[in-house]
């Protein structure tokens, strides 16, 4: 069923250029919403195991905008020193999930369209790619958001999408929409953490998405075990941030809002932790696209801080990158140091 193991790097940062400009104008307004996210964060009990492995946390410590992170010595997984429990998922994804889904989200049918086709069209032709006939494919994902993913997938043809979402705020307003372009409403779902975990444990679909919210569960062993269970699911793709060349921009940069390390992201994958995580649950990597945004964030950081200075020569060098992000960004990805990854796995 699957095509031949495929490996991709790069990708245009131009393509989503103009729905990543909020991050210039809004950038005082974005870093407060983070900093109020990590005041809840650093107020949570210690984390005592690491998230990817499980095993007794310890190892290297740093700080980044306020926050400790520990790289565990037995997988290099980078976890935040306080825990994402369900306390803190609950408060920030939905008792104020209203500005949290804001960044995620658009108010009308030609932009929800648009981030659609920039960000999530190219995700599921990947997908649709790494498989002889994408049409036997039925997708079930985890983590939906608004259901642009859904949306995507809808797209491309595959005969079944439905994502699952514990957001009531970005479900119906991804019900609005799913209903006004493909006429499907119903494959977009509000239900608790728990109930989704059970819906997991007994789908028919064969290949279960996890598009940027693995990293986001205040169990990511609970959803594992229930894929790990039901044998009907083939399949695992994913997006996750990764500990890149980006954490230390961020670091370089305290006044810059911070998209990798801190708010949502109280930990960041290696390649090793990754692999070690899904061997843990008999699963292997098949396919891989490695890409970020590292070097855009650079830019964008080294541009509001030069913003600051009166000293238009220095000003116009940092502008005069802007036509090299997309080369720079490459050499990232193809060192696999960049700020995130999509993979297919398969089951053992």
């Amino acid at each position: 069923m699957l095509n031949k193991k495929k490996l991709k790097f790069g990708k245009s940062f131009k393509d989503i250029e103009i729905i990543k400009k909020n991050l210039l104008k809004e950038n005082n307004k974005l870093l407060r919403i983070k900093d109020n996210i990590n005041n809840i964060y650093l107020a949570q009990p210690k984390r005592v195991k690491c998230k990817a492995c499980n095993v007794k946390l310890r190892g290297d410590t740093f700080f980044n905008h306020n926050i400790k992170y520990v790289e565990c010595i037995n997988c290099s997984h980078v976890n935040g020193y306080h825990q994402d429990n369900k306390f803190f998922s609950k408060k920030i994804y939905v008792t104020e999930n209203r500005q949290y889904a804001k960044a995620y989200h658009e108010t009308n049918i030609k932009k929800f369209k648009m981030r659609q086709k920039k960000i999530y069209d190219p995700k599921a032709l990947f997908l649709k790619n790494c498989f002889k006939n994408h049409k036997k494919i039925k997708v079930l994902d985890v983590g939906a958001g608004t259901g642009y993913f859904v949306a995507s997938l809808l797209h491309y043809g595959f005969q079944d999408a439905k994502g699952l979402e514990i957001s009531k705020t970005q479900v119906k307003v991804g019900k609005k929409f799913l209903e006004k372009i493909y006429k499907k409403p119903k494959n977009l779902e509000n239900l608790s953490f728990e109930e989704i975990v059970r819906d997991v444990e007994q789908t028919n679909f064969n290949c279960l998405s996890m598009i940027g919210s693995l990293e986001h569960m205040e169990n990511m062993s609970a959803i594992m075990k229930a894929i790990k269970k039901n044998k009907k699911i083939k399949y695992i793709y994913i997006l996750v941030p990764m500990f890149s060349f980006l954490c230390g921009v961020e670091n370089l940069f305290p006044k810059v809002f911070n998209r990798q390390l801190g708010g949502g992201h109280t930990h960041l994958f290696t390649e090793k932790s990754l692999l070690t995580f899904m061997k843990k649950y008999r699963f292997v990597d098949h396919s891989a696209w490695w890409f970020g945004t590292d070097i855009h964030d650079f830019y964008r950081s080294s541009i509001l801080e030069m913003g600051k200075k009166n000293y238009k020569p220095l000003q116009n060098i940092i502008h005069s990158m802007k036509n090299i992000i997309d080369s720079l960004q490459l050499e990232l990805d193809k060192k696999k140091i960049s700020s995130e990854v999509h993979m297919l796995l398969k089951r053992k």
